[in-house]
C-alpha cells in the first residue's frame, strides 16, 4: 500500500468526521532540463537506430547520434525528421530521416509519475509520440510486456492527443486497447504538459494537468496489466506508417520537429529502486545492470534483456554466448552446440519458440492491406500448427479478415545483429515437405527470404514451390555484400479466406557454412560430426582446430593436419 500523507479536515455534523486524503507530495529521482547545447545527454539516452518499419511500415530511418536529428538547442531537446536520401553514401533506401531516444539502462522505472514538456510538428504525415516500453521483457515480447503511450499525436488529425495501454489481451492489431483522446487548439504552436500518473492499480493520463483518461488493473494478471514491471521512456518523430500515413505524407513540410522543453520523473509514493545485480549501484548510473558483462548499450543493441544474465534461460550467459559466437535469444544455440545448426526445436517440442506465425492481408490485385501475427499476441503459433506424434508437422492457412487473399508464413528469423551474418555466408534449408491446396487458387512455398531494412526480399532470396509430390528438399543461397536486415527460412501458403491450405513438414534443419568437408582426418563427418569409432568416438570438428569430444565431454585442440596414423597430439581443455 503506498504511504499517504493525510490532510485532515474536521466537519462538525452529529454522526461523523470526514476526511480528505491527497497523495504523498512528489518527489523528483530523475529528470532532464536539456540546458547543455549539442548532442543529446549520452548518461540519459541511447538510440534505437534502423529504417526496418517499426512494424507499423513507417517510413524513415532512425539515426544514431546526428545532431540533424536530435540536438539541444536553446534548452530544448529537437527531434527533427528530414527529408533527405538515407543511409548516406548508397542510393537512397529512405526518404526521411528521424531520431528515436531512449531512456533505457539510464533511466527505467516502475510506478511514479512521468511529466514531459513538449510541442507538436504539424503536417500530414507526422506521428510524434511519448511512450513507454518494459525494460526487460517480464512476458515477452511486445505486447506480452506491455505499452504506455503517454501521447500520441497524427498529422492528419491536428490537436487530437491520443493516450493508450498495450497488452496481450488488448491491443491496436484486435482494436481494444484502453484509449482515450482530447482536442487542443494550439498544440502545434505552444508547449503542453503530457503527463501520466501510474500507481499499481492504475494510470492516470493529464494534459495540462487536467485527466483525461484513467485505466484500472482489473486484477486478471498480465495478459491485462502488465504494468508491473520496469518501463523506460521513449521519444520520437515517425513518418508516415499505417497509422501516421493514412492519408499520405505532405512533401512540403519538412523539416518537422518534436520539440521537448523537460523531462522528469517523480515517486509518488510506490515507484520501486532498482538495482538488478545488487551490487549497491543503482541501475539508473550502473552501466551493466545485470552484471554478464555486456553493457546496457551493447544489450540493447543486441536485443538481449539488460536485466537478466541469461536472456535466453539455456544456463549460459548473454556474454557467454556472444564470446562463443553463438545465439543469446535461442534456446537451441549455446556454446558447444553445432553452430552451423540454425533451425532448433522444428518439432516443436518445447512450445511455438522460436517459430513465428505472420499474415498479410491482400487485396485481389495483391495489394498490402495489413498484418498481424504471434510475435503481435493476436495468436499463438500453435494455434495453426499442428504437431503429430510421428514428427509430422502441418501448418494452415485460415480466415481472419475481410480481405479477399491473404499470404501467411510461418518461419524462423535471425538478424546480423546478434548472430554472425557475413557477406558470402552460405544457408542452406532442407527437409521434406508436401502442400495441400485444395481449389487451385492457392500458391505454397518454402524460401530462404533475405530482407532489406525495408523487409523488402533481396536478390539472395530463393523459394521451392511446394505440391502434393515435393517431398525432399534444399535452398541454398550466398549472403549479399549489400546491408540487410534479417534473414529467414520457413513456409508461406498465399491464397482466398474461404478455404483452408495447408503445408505438411518434418524433419527441418537450417544450416550456415555448415563444415563442407566430407571426412575430417580419413573419418566420416556428418552435420560436422567425425565418426573415429573407437579410437576418440565422436568428435564435433565443427569448429575444428578446436573439437569437441562426445565421449570425453570436453573440448580438445586438435588440428586436422596433426592426426597421423600412428596417432596424434591433443591439448586438453581443463
Amino acid at each position: 500500500m503506498k504511504s499517504l500523507l493525510v490532510s485532515l479536515f474536521l466537519l462538525v455534523t452529529s454522526t461523523s468526521l470526514l476526511f480528505a486524503i491527497s497523495p504523498e507530495q512528489p518527489t523528483l529521482i530523475w529528470s532532464d532540463e536539456f540546458e547543455v547545447e549539442g548532442l543529446p545527454d549520452a548518461s540519459k539516452w541511447i538510440y534505437d537506430v534502423g529504417g526496418n518499419g517499426w512494424g507499423n511500415q513507417e517510413e524513415q530511418f532512425y539515426t544514431d547520434a546526428r545532431t540533424e536529428n536530435a540536438r539541444v538547442e536553446s534548452g530544448v531537446l529537437i527531434i527533427e525528421a528530414r527529408q533527405e536520401g538515407w543511409p548516406a553514401g548508397r542510393s537512397p533506401t529512405h526518404e526521411y530521416t528521424s531520431a528515436r531516444l531512449l531512456s533505457k539502462g539510464n533511466g527505467d522505472w516502475t510506478y511514479g509519475r512521468f511529466e514531459i514538456r513538449a510541442k507538436i510538428p504539424a503536417g500530414r504525415g507526422t506521428w510524434p509520440a511519448i511512450w513507454m516500453l518494459s525494460t526487460g521483457n517480464s512476458y515477452g515480447t511486445w505486447p506480452r510486456s506491455g505499452e504506455i503511450d503517454i501521447m500520441e499525436h497524427v498529422g492528419f488529425d491536428m490537436g487530437t492527443v491520443h493516450g493508450s495501454l498495450h497488452s496481450l489481451a488488448n491491443n491496436w492489431l484486435t482494436g481494444t486497447q484502453p484509449t482515450d483522446s482530447t482536442t487542443i487548439g494550439d498544440v502545434d504552436t505552444a508547449f503542453h504538459t503530457y503527463r501520466i500518473d501510474w500507481f499499481p492499480d492504475s494510470i492516470t493520463f493529464y494534459i495540462d494537468d487536467a485527466v483525461f483518461f484513467t485505466a484500472t488493473n482489473p486484477g486478471t494478471g498480465f495478459e491485462a496489466w502488465p504494468f508491473d514491471q520496469p518501463f523506460h521512456l521513449i521519444l520520437n518523430l515517425a513518418v508516415g506508417g499505417s497509422w501516421g500515413g493514412q492519408q499520405g505524407i505532405d512533401p512540403d513540410i519538412w523539416p518537422a520537429s518534436l520539440e521537448v522543453d523537460y523531462v522528469r520523473v517523480y515517486d509518488i509514493g510506490d515507484t520501486v529502486p532498482l538495482d538488478t545485480d545488487g551490487d549497491q549501484d543503482p541501475n539508473v548510473t550502473d552501466p551493466d545492470d545485470d552484471d554478464d558483462g555486456l553493457t546496457d548499450e551493447e544489450e540493447h543493441a543486441l536485443g538481449t534483456s539488460i536485466l537478466a544474465e541469461d536472456t535466453d534461460g539455456d544456463g549460459f550467459s548473454d556474454f557467454e554466448e556472444v564470446e562463443a559466437g553463438t545465439y543469446p535469444l535461442l534456446i537451441g544455440s549455446f556454446p558447444g552446440s553445432n553452430e552451423s545448426i540454425l533451425t532448433v526445436n522444428n518439432d516443436f517440442e518445447f512450445g511455438e519458440e522460436p517459430w513465428i506465425v505472420h499474415t498479410n492481408f491482400l487485396n485481389a490485385g495483391g495489394a498490402w492491406q495489413g498484418q498481424v501475427g504471434s510475435w503481435g499476441g493476436v495468436y499463438s503459433v500453435l494455434d495453426y500448427v499442428t504437431a503429430e506424434l510421428n514428427g509430422d508437422i502441418t501448418f494452415y492457412s485460415y480466415a481472419e479478415s475481410d480481405v479477399e487473399r491473404s499470404e501467411h508464413l510461418l518461419y524462423q528469423e535471425w538478424s546480423p545483429i546478434v548472430i554472425d551474418l557475413l557477406p558470402g555466408d552460405i544457408v542452406r534449408f532442407r527437409g521434406e515437405a508436401t502442400a495441400d491446396l485444395p481449389n487451385g487458387s492457392f500458391e505454397a512455398r518454402a524460401f530462404i527470404r533475405v530482407l532489406d531494412t525495408s523487409f523488402q526480399p533481396t536478390s539472395a532470396s530463393v523459394i521451392l514451390d511446394l505440391d502434393a509430390n515435393t517431398g525432399a528438399f534444399e535452398l541454398e543461397t550466398t549472403l549479399p555484400e549489400e546491408s540487410f536486415n534479417v534473414m529467414q527460412v520457413g513456409f508461406l501458403i498465399d491464397g482466398p479466406l474461404d478455404v483452408r491450405a495447408s503445408v505438411d513438414f518434418r524433419d527441418i534443419e537450417a544450416t550456415l557454412n555448415e563444415f563442407e568437408n566430407e571426412t575430417w582426418a580419413g573419418f566420416p563427418v556428418e552435420d560436422s560430426w567425425a565418426d573415429t569409432g573407437g579410437w576418440l568416438g565422436y568428435l564435433y570438428v565443427g569448429s575444428e582446430p578446436w573439437v569437441w569430444s562426445f565421449s570425453m565431454g570436453t573440448w580438445l585442440y586438435l588440428p586436422e593436419s596433426g592426426v597421423k596414423p600412428s596417432g596424434a597430439w591433443a591439448y586438453l581443455v581443463n
